[in-house]
């Protein structure tokens, strides 16, 4: 997970001033706000990677199988080949209420229904699929890690091993209460990608279901 967010940092810094040049300085505070978040992740993330060690000594690929390598990303383009659109496209989704859903199945531990929700919420986004890409982004990969909780933990207890539920429910909460970072990330670059500049969207690799 460290070398994750690492390499994702490297790409936003490397794309960041192609970004300005083409927005004449607009998107800066879009990939500031960006890299911001993901050094403050990079603080608490090595828990998680030490945590996860002896599993994946053991063959588990806990956090491992969780994440999609950022080589996945896309190709840079300079402009969305969609063309401008306008900015009433744009609707900020209600996190609040999706958060609580989520929640609430996630207190309940339903893994399956969870990702299945956040499935749904995907599929809505997917409507107008050149905004609220961070969001689409966390709920990717929020769906992945709730569809692959229990079969880590069935992996763990077979090897006599302790349960890895914590450690996975520890990572999916935070992923949950990032919803909000996310959404106010991409209410700052909807102008710009509503102008045709595919920033964020085209910075973040497809996580699929596992």
């Amino acid at each position: 997970m460290t070398e994750h967010i690492r390499e994702a940092m490297m790409l936003n810094k490397q794309r960041k001033p192609l970004y300005m040049q083409l927005s004449h300085g607009q998107s800066k505070t879009v990939s500031d706000k960006l890299i911001w978040l993901e050094r403050k992740l990079l603080l608490a993330v090595p828990f998680a990677d030490a945590w996860a060690a002896p599993y994946q000594a053991a063959g588990i690929q806990i956090l491992c199988q969780d994440l999609i390598e950022m080589s996945e990303t896309p190709k840079f383009q300079n402009r969305n080949p969609e063309g401008v659109d306008s900015l009433h496209g744009y609707r900020r989704p209600n996190i609040t209420a999706i958060q609580s859903r989520l929640l609430e199945l996630f207190r309940a531990k339903a893994y399956l229904p969870l990702a299945e929700y956040a499935d749904s919420e995907i599929k809505d986004l997917d409507q107008k699929p050149r905004y609220n890409c961070m969001v689409r982004h966390i709920l990717e990969s929020i769906r992945r890690m709730a569809a692959l909780t229990p079969i880590h933990e069935r992996n763990a207890l077979a090897k006599n091993m302790l349960s890895t539920e914590m450690l996975s429910r520890t990572i999916l909460r935070t992923h949950i209460m990032l919803l909000n970072d996310f959404a106010e990330i991409d209410e700052l670059a909807a102008p710009l990608q509503a102008n045709a500049l595919p920033i964020l969207c085209q910075d973040v690799p497809y996580i699929p279901w596992p």
